[in-house]
């Protein structure tokens, strides 16, 4: 048994589950064909699905289906943000510290200062947006 598409006009109408054309023929109507799913590409096409003969292609997205997304993506950036910037937080706290106290090594100095150079370069980063953002490489 396997899924297969069934295709008119270069669009996928119904997916079934079919034991194939060599082991049971069956005439789906005039115009259908069939293609075995997953293509090579991997794609596991659904109703609406165009094919070229080779290979699906989901439909295009809606103007609402490219908002969700957007919304999506800018929350998930948003909480990147948030996320870096809070590691970075708990990374300066003791080292801060340990400046403050006149204990700091050469070495924690130099990772204080380090660390809160990463955590301007995040902050300065307008996450607000959709777009993929190269994050500051984290001092670790």
């Amino acid at each position: 048994m396997g899924i297969y598409a069934l295709i008119k006009d270069g669009a996928v109408n119904n997916t079934i589950l079919w034991e194939g054309p060599d082991v049971s023929p069956v005439d789906f109507g005039e115009g259908v064909t069939y293609a075995e799913i997953p293509d090579s590409e991997g794609n596991q096409p659904s109703i609406g699905w165009s094919y070229d003969g080779s290979v699906f292609s989901a439909p295009p997205l809606t103007d609402e289906e490219i908002a969700v997304q957007k919304k999506q993506k800018i929350a998930s950036n948003v909480a990147t943000k948030a996320n870096l910037i809070a590691q970075a937080t708990i990374a300066i706290a003791p080292l801060q510290d340990a400046v403050d106290l006149g204990e700091a090594t050469e070495d924690e100095a130099a990772s204080l200062k380090a660390w809160k150079q990463y955590r301007v370069a995040v902050n300065r980063i307008d996450a607000n947006t959709a777009e993929d953002i190269t994050w500051p490489e984290s001092p670790i």
